[in-house]
């Protein structure tokens, strides 16, 4: 018994942690990765069809199109080994992020993958703590990254989706959440954090994001810049997102 108190006492002590990071992009990475396979799998079973009873094509046309099936698998597999490959580099991401959030002092609730009712984004993380709602958007990337103009360029070359407006983006669909179940006064804050990354400094502010590597993200959080917020709407805003996890 008093080993359960004790634990419970622990726990106690940190954040609130809700859902599992890592689910989505596991999952999406499988999906779009390994689609063309069942494209391959629907020409064999018409190539199968083809040969009986009555063949419609003949044998060198089979042996043609078999191998050409073939080299398709093959160069799938690599391309989808490739893609499938970057999906789990985010998926490893984001698990490593939640680790670090698990450590956050009581006041605040952690959630991730979080999907809103009819809403476009897949959450990584969203916050509730005593400075409000944050929406952590991570990013686990090799490379010198530099923002320029609004644009994201890694290693000198610029990333057509932009990791900003996509944050940005998140934050606005959780607003428009929120004022829909008529808690107006939620102040949510925009995070992007790089892990693996080369920044030019460890906490920036970037058009309105705050931008920060792994090991700064903790104190983005709990930073003392951060102000007060009425601890009643965030209770509200905590009560609202339990539902949407998972």
């Amino acid at each position: 018994m008093e080993m359960n108190e004790q634990r419970a006492e622990v726990k106690a002590s940190f954040a609130r942690v809700f859902g599992s990071a890592g689910e989505a992009p596991r999952m999406m990475g499988l999906l779009k990765a390994f689609w063309p396979f069942m494209v391959i799998c629907l020409l064999l079973g018409y190539l199968l069809r083809a040969v009986a009873p009555v063949p419609v094509f003949s044998v060198s046309q089979l042996g043609l199109l078999f191998i050409l099936l073939a080299v398709a698998g093959m160069v799938l597999l690599a391309w989808g080994n490739r893609r499938l490959g970057n999906y789990l580099k985010g998926a490893k991401g984001e698990e490593w992020v939640a680790r670090e959030l698990a450590f956050l002092p009581s006041q605040f609730a952690v959630f991730h993958g979080v999907r809103l009712p009819g809403g476009a984004y897949n959450f990584d993380h969203i916050l509730v703590g005593p400075g409000g709602v944050f929406v952590v958007e991570t990013k686990n990337w090799s490379g010198r990254v530099e923002f320029r103009e609004g644009e994201t360029w890694v290693d000198g070359k610029r990333i057509n989706r932009s990791p900003l407006r996509q944050v940005k983006g998140e934050a606005t669909e959780l607003l428009t959440y929120f004022k829909e179940q008529g808690e107006e006064e939620v102040r949510v804050q925009t995070v992007l954090c790089f892990l693996g990354s080369e920044l030019a400094e460890p906490i920036a502010n970037v058009n309105g994001v705050v931008v920060c590597d792994g090991g700064a993200l903790t104190d983005v959080l709990t930073g003392e810049l951060n102000e007060e917020f009425d601890p009643a709407v965030l209770a509200q805003a905590e009560q609202l997102l339990i539902p949407l996890v998972g």
